[in-house]
């Protein structure tokens, strides 16, 4: 039986996934975390776990040190090669579904697991977790709070420590496992009735994973730096907002049609005491808690799906902390659980054979079509940004995405549209305005007196914004003065929260301008470890190095 479902699992996410398979890295996070880090080219159990998820860049407030050793098996593997990665989520997506059957077994039977497994598997809002390579997060996390789930029911605490530490360092979303253990104790049967003795070892584990993940960090929370609109807002606005974010959460577990990746700033607008779909969200929140409350005798296995999706949502739902992010499709990974086992539910409840092949048809053909759709999504970045400033137009980093990469294609009077509408959204906002700055200067070198208050404005935002000084710099270099171009790039690339090569490859070449041939190999053997397969800088670099130095 076992082994069927895992063959029927592996099957389901080739049918839905084959055609994501040779995608190349596409959103920011993948090159960052994998294509550009130098990390992930050794493998170092132990020094991951000394150092934050984003080590090496100016981002805080994660620590996932068993995601990143896994990247550097991949790598071990693939190099850079974006679709050996790729086949590795989704194998792990195809194990989680096995260990969906498993543990739905566990609470509804054998009939209903099979429909639990097969709608997890399916579920067309897993896009962004399986797809983005960063997504193994997420994965990871599942399976490893799924077997633990699975040997707590099984009566083996210590195992269900060990795995409960695991998915801890795989994603910290994984705190909630003893809360979700807590409501299995108290609604469902087990076959071996699981004593306290679990709930203490998986207290003391998740009190050293708190321990260690402030000695890494400094902090339990977030950053306020990198918290959503860095913290600048109140506890009231966290709460009414959540109204809305969990609106779309509903909307995405039961009908992903739309899916848009991202929901950055202003997809979701802040909500306040006045706005009543925000008050409808909280009264839809309340009223399916107080139903499952109300059935928890009756329906245990019912009340328990219900309750377990608001339980895994709790560490992304701003309710206690606030994070950095209002909404994400990623996040459902793992309380989709809740739809598949609603599922199986209802699956068990259709006596007749015919019309459950017919909800079967009527649920499996439209979810693996929407699944295949949602892949071509991320064929590149144009698809991707394009798709995101479609399902939420609102969205600031949707609107600068998609502008860049109309600019990079030459299509400069669309990529000024894009920046435009961003700016309608958020005036003041440093990086769009950068960004039109640097369209003015492409459309016409001769623009730099007309792109200096544009960046003023950036710079009253964000006097430290790394994109103008690299606009400034520019400038400096168009109109001939190298040292003060020299200096803006500089800070340009001090400022830089990651890496970029492009930037350092302009540094390079403003410092051989300058005659500073040290110094400009110095960048570009910078640039070189972001990309070792970039052409130019190869060739920069050797035409330097057969320079005698002076």
């Amino acid at each position: 039986m076992n082994l069927r479902v895992l063959a029927f699992s592996f099957l389901i996410v080739a049918i839905c996934y084959a055609n994501s398979v040779p995608l190349p890295f596409v959103q920011s996070d993948d090159w960052l975390i994998v294509a550009a880090n130098q990390r992930i080219r050794s493998i170092a159990p132990l020094r991951y776990l000394s150092e934050p998820y984003w080590a090496g860049y100016k981002f805080g407030g994660i620590y996932r040190p068993l995601t990143i050793f896994s990247f550097s098996i991949d790598y071990a593997l693939w190099q850079r090669w974006a679709p050996g990665f790729r086949l590795t989520n989704l194998v792990l997506h195809a194990l989680n579904g096995w260990l969906v059957f498993l543990v739905a077994s566990t609470l509804i039977g054998i009939s209903g697991a099979w429909a639990a497994a097969a709608v997890y598997v399916i579920h067309p809002v897993h896009t962004e977790a399986i797809v983005g390579i960063v997504g193994r997060a997420e994965l990871l996390a599942a399976m490893f709070f799924f077997m633990a789930w699975l040997t707590f029911r099984r009566g083996h605490p210590v195992w269900t420590a060990i795995l409960f530490l695991l998915a801890l360092l795989s994603k910290e979303s994984a705190i909630v496992l003893p809360a979700v253990l807590l409501l299995d104790r108290w609604l469902l049967p087990s076959p071996k009735r699981s004593g306290w003795v679990h709930f203490l070892l998986l207290a003391a584990v998740a009190s050293g994973y708190l321990g260690l993940r402030f000695y890494v960090l400094g902090e339990l929370g977030m950053p306020e730096t990198f918290q959503y609109l860095h913290g600048g807002w109140t506890p009231l606005e966290r709460w009414m907002t959540s109204g809305r974010a969990f609106l779309q959460y509903f909307k995405l577990s039961l009908a992903p049609v739309d899916v848009a990746a991202n929901y950055e700033f202003n997809s979701i607008h802040i909500a306040y005491v006045r706005d009543w779909d925000a008050w409808a969200g909280l009264v839809t929140i309340a009223g399916l808690i107080g139903i499952a409350l109300y059935f928890a005798r009756k329906l245990p296995a019912f009340s328990f799906a219900l309750l377990f999706f608001f339980i895994a949502l709790l560490p992304v739902s701003n309710w206690i902390m606030p994070t950095s992010v209002i909404l994400a499709e990623r996040f459902l990974y793992t309380p989709v659980f809740s739809v598949a086992l609603l599922a199986g539910i209802a699956w068990t409840s259709v006596a007749a054979k015919r019309l459950q092949y017919m909800l079967a048809a009527g649920v499996l053909v439209p979810s693996v079509l929407l699944c295949i759709s949602h892949n071509y999504i991320w064929q590149d970045e144009f698809t991707l940004f394009r798709n995101m400033v479609r399902v939420t137009p609102d969205n600031l980093s949707a609107r600068l995405g998609y502008g860049l990469v109309l600019q990079n294609n030459g299509l400069i009077n669309e990529a000024s549209e894009q920046f435009e509408a961003g700016l309608r959204i958020d005036p003041d906002s440093p990086p769009l305005l950068a960004s039109m700055a640097g369209l003015m200067i492409q459309k016409d070198p001769h623009n730099c007196d007309r792109v200096g208050p544009l960046l003023d404005r950036a710079f009253r935002s964000q006097p430290n914004h790394w994109e103008s000084f690299w606009m400034q710099g520019n400038c400096y270099a168009l109109k001939g003065e190298r040292e003060n171009a020299e200096a803006s790039l500089r800070q340009a690339v001090e400022y830089a929260p990651v890496p970029n090569l492009d930037l350092l490859f302009s540094w390079g070449t403003m410092l051989e301008q300058l005659g500073k041939r040290d110094a400009a190999i110095d960048v570009y053997r910078r640039a070189a470890s972001i990309d070792r397969e970039n052409k130019e800088v190869e060739r920069k670099l050797t035409t330097l190095l057969d320079q005698p130095s002076h």
